[in-house]
């Protein structure tokens, strides 16, 4: 894990600098997955100087905090604490996906995705991102699901929670996950993986949500040759009902060529929050959420804001799992979809 912090040029929002500069700074922890690893050219060298633009942010601007970057994926960002007293998780701010939220809390989930503790003290601060997931296939030969069987699939390689979210399809909606050969990369690698012909299809998010805005993820979505196997509402749903997996279902928003050419592509979305944990003060994670809701884009000298309904969305949110520190943010903030 990395805890290196770099100096920022940002300018930063005016609302951060209303209440005067704090004679000793809280510090605070995020935990984080790293550089994106979709890209085909991500690596662990990447991550070793990786610095979160949160913490970029904390440093450069806040008044009463003070942060440091630390990476690690899950279920090892959260097990970290396993050991420690619940009081002790004063601090920490850690990204949590909504695949893997209730399996942290409740210490369930498969062998290979284990969590060593049960993570019950976890409290909502806001979210960040939304990931949606898509089936993407070369092959004009398969046209469905049931066409996958005895393919060669590319999946992401365990322990991942995108490989959770995999097997919840394949395994407990679809009951094809012993039919098909499992082919295992990083994200990084699959496209090129299904380009190269090693595999027949690929299972990959595809798509990442940022402020209302989708945005692809290494693929290239004007291919004439790629094409897409829809995943329905109906197995979305089946798929939250047998499993602690929290996710949603989205229409491919523009035009793009389906197997069947009479149906909407569907892809399975989830998303990724901050996290802290109850012991965490109310002040910090106030200051913590009213400082990074701003986005402080590396290539623009300003900031822009993270609107509370889009930080507030989260599936199947209650009002008890967000922290109080959030609360008195959000109910400041007139929230329209507060819980």
């Amino acid at each position: 894990m990395s805890s290196r912090v770099l100096a920022s040029t940002i300018n930063c929002p005016n609302t951060l600098n209303l209440k005067p500069t704090s004679q000793t700074k809280v510090p605070v922890s995020l935990y984080i997955e790293g550089a994106l690893s979709v890209r085909q050219t991500s690596s662990k060298d990447e991550n070793e100087f990786f610095v979160a633009p949160e913490v970029e942010l904390i440093n450069s601007c806040s008044q009463s905090l003070t942060a440091k970057t630390f990476i690690a994926p899950l279920p090892e960002r959260l097990n970290i604490f396993a050991h420690r007293s619940k009081e002790s998780r004063s601090g920490a701010f850690v990204n949590v996906s909504s695949v893997d939220q209730k399996m942290a809390m409740e210490k369930k989930g498969p062998s290979w995705h284990a969590y060593a503790a049960s993570f019950s003290d976890l409290r909502f601060v806001g979210a960040t991102v939304r990931l949606a997931h898509g089936l993407l296939t070369l092959d004009r030969e398969i046209n469905s699901v049931q066409d996958l069987v005895g393919k060669r699939i590319g999946l992401v390689m365990r322990p991942s929670s995108l490989r959770v979210l995999q097997e919840a399809l394949l395994a407990g909606v679809w009951d094809i996950y012993d039919q098909i050969i499992v082919k295992e990369y990083s994200p990084g690698e699959m496209s090129k993986a299904l380009e190269q012909g090693d595999v027949d299809a690929i299972f990959l998010p595809v798509i990442r949500e940022t402020k209302g805005k989708l945005l692809p993820i290494n693929i290239d979505f004007n291919r004439r040759d790629m094409h897409w196997i829809s995943i329905p509402l109906k197995d979305v749903k089946t798929a939250m009902d047998n499993t602690l997996i929290l996710a949603d279902h989205m229409v491919l928003p523009e035009i793009k060529e389906s197997a069947n050419k009479q149906q909407d592509i569907g892809l399975i979305t989830f998303d990724v929050a901050w996290f802290t944990f109850a012991s965490t003060p109310d002040d910090v994670v106030y200051d913590f959420l009213q400082t990074v809701r701003h986005i402080c884009p590396s290539d623009i000298n300003s900031c822009s804001t993270i609107s509370t309904d889009r930080l507030l969305l989260w599936p199947k949110l209650e009002t008890g799992l967000i922290h109080p520190g959030a609360q008195r943010f959000y109910k400041e903030q007139g929230a329209t979809s507060y819980p």
